[in-house]
């Protein structure tokens, strides 16, 4: 195991792309620190004097409530809808200073597009029990991953809604009617509307057909589903087998760079990598790739709390779209198999706070993480200028460390074009690695101070990577976001009050 040697004088920077990475760097001297404004708790109210918290492992036991070993109730055998490959201006990842990396396209389904083309598409059978089971299934040449979006208007609680893949008709994600109406349900209440509002996506699926399955309660007229199909989400880079095929090469995993930097390799960071997930979700039809930490808060509650930043996730939409890979990391340093410990969570997340002018969002995920995980500790008060590192998943690769310190502070405009201030009240600080760098994909991560572990802010923007030596990042302040919110959930006095 190695730790950091940090020196000042000699920062191994890079130019961050798609989270970290486009920015103006200004090197002048940082001022001394001011308290930010703290308000205090008002009388009888549910938030506890709190700014500093520790982590604590989370041992409560939790299984994927999605994923299940069943027979399929019509897999491979349903009828299948032909997308044909993507056009190729459709295959850029996309990605920059200040965004997400784009992994997934949107794929219009013509055949599926209204409620009534589907229930005709559909396969209709009964099964043992006299249900009516509809089945179809999307073909996407050359994808690596599907995932496939139902516009509901109405679903019965009681249907059970299938996914499988061609290769195999006996794993497979399962849920109820109820829990995509509850989804929807928690995206209307947020004041989403339209599409996005009424849209459910089933989770990714590895390979380049999918089969959807739903199974409606006993009596239940086929004629009565009020449900479209009229978008599948296609994943077109295929960072899973690049992070396995290259994690013990020099090029340490995936599309990442070369100076990225193995976290199974590190003493530093070996509670706080088990904190941190790869995140998959949607905006429209397009699939992201960013990074995010669970938190521990003031009363031990195990509440899944989940921060990442709001250019990540900013809405309850994007929220439900969800799917978190936690434990993806390397089994060993630099050996190239992913950890056994790796599992994922599907059922998506509540938007609880989001903010542009720090660029921070709070979730709280709608299933438990998988025991085991760390619920990272946070420091809401005022920083110095310190060492830090942070912990991420580059291009949605296996995850990385990087390692400096805190130059200075910093504001930054929505378009990831940040500037250093005296003023040491800004919402962003500004770092230089000694050690590695970000990338695309590790947006949202969390700066963690070297003498505790506990998070102090989360990645925006920057100029660093392998290729820009001295390059900056931008990660927005925690104490900015705590002070104005994120202190309700994380310092709640009695969390079942919220």
């Amino acid at each position: 195991m190695e730790k950091w040697k940090y020196s000042l004088m000699a920062f191994a920077v890079v130019a961050l792309t798609a989270c970290g990475g486009g920015g103006d760097d200004d090197d002048s001297p940082a001022p001394a620190p001011s308290p930010t404004p703290t308000p205090s708790p008002a009388p009888g109210s549910n938030i506890l004097d709190v700014t500093q918290v520790d982590g604590r492992r989370f041992t409560k036991s939790s299984a994927a409530t999605g994923i299940k070993t069943v027979v399929a109730q019509q897999a491979v055998s349903a009828p299948t809808i032909e997308l044909g490959a993507l056009p190729e201006a459709d295959t850029y990842v996309d990605y920059g200073p200040g965004k997400a990396v784009r992994v997934a396209a949107a794929r219009e389904v013509t055949q599926t597009q209204t409620a009534a083309a589907t229930r005709s598409a559909l396969a209709w059978s009964r099964n043992a029990t006299g249900q009516y089971v509809g089945s179809i299934g999307f073909q996407a040449d050359g994808a690596y991953g599907l995932r496939v979006g139902l516009r509901v208007a109405s679903l019965p609680d009681g249907a059970v809604v299938q996914v499988a893949t061609a290769t195999s008709d006996t794993v497979v994600f399962e849920t109820s009617g109820a829990d995509i109406n509850a989804a929807l349900a928690r995206n209307v209440a947020a004041g989403e509307t339209g599409a996005a509002a009424q849209t459910w996506w089933t989770p990714k699926l590895s390979g380049d057909r999918v089969v959807v399955s739903i199974a409606l309660p006993l009596g239940a007229d086929p004629a009565a589903l009020d449900v479209s199909i009229p978008q599948v989400s296609h994943v077109f880079a295929d960072v899973d087998a690049l992070a396995m095929q290259e994690a013990s090469s020099a090029k340490d995993v995936g599309d990442s760079e070369a100076c990225e930097l193995d976290v199974t390799c590190y003493t530093n960071g070996q509670n706080e990598r088990d904190a941190v997930a790869r995140m998959l979700y949607q905006k429209g039809g397009d699939g992201y790739y960013c990074t995010g930490t669970l938190l521990n808060d003031a009363v031990k509650s195990s509440k899944p709390y989940f921060i990442t930043a709001n250019h990540c996730i900013s809405t309850q939409a994007s929220a439900s779209s969800l799917q978190t890979d936690w434990f993806f990391r390397t089994s060993s340093c630099n050996n190239g198999r992913l950890s056994a410990s790796s599992a994922s969570r599907y059922k998506g997340a509540t938007l609880l706070w989001s903010q542009t002018i720090n660029d921070m969002t709070l979730l709280r995920l709608n299933e438990d993480p998988p025991s085991g995980v760390w619920l990272a500790g946070w420091d809401a008060s005022t920083q110095s200028l310190q060492a830090v590192y942070d912990i991420h998943q580059p291009m949605g690769d296996l995850a990385k460390i990087s390692g400096g310190s805190m130059a200075s502070y910093a504001v930054c405009d929505l378009n990831a074009q940040c500037s250093n201030t005296n003023t040491s009240s800004a919402p962003f600080y500004q770092v230089k690695w000694s050690d590695g760098t970000t990338e695309g994909g590790s947006s949202g991560s969390g700066l963690l101070k070297l003498s505790s572990g506990q998070l102090i802010g989360t990645l925006y923007a920057g100029s660093a990577s392998c290729s820009n030596q001295g390059g900056s990042d931008y990660f927005g302040r925690l104490d900015w976001g705590f002070n104005n919110g994120i202190n309700r959930w994380l310092a709640a006095a009695d969390p079942s009050k919220l």
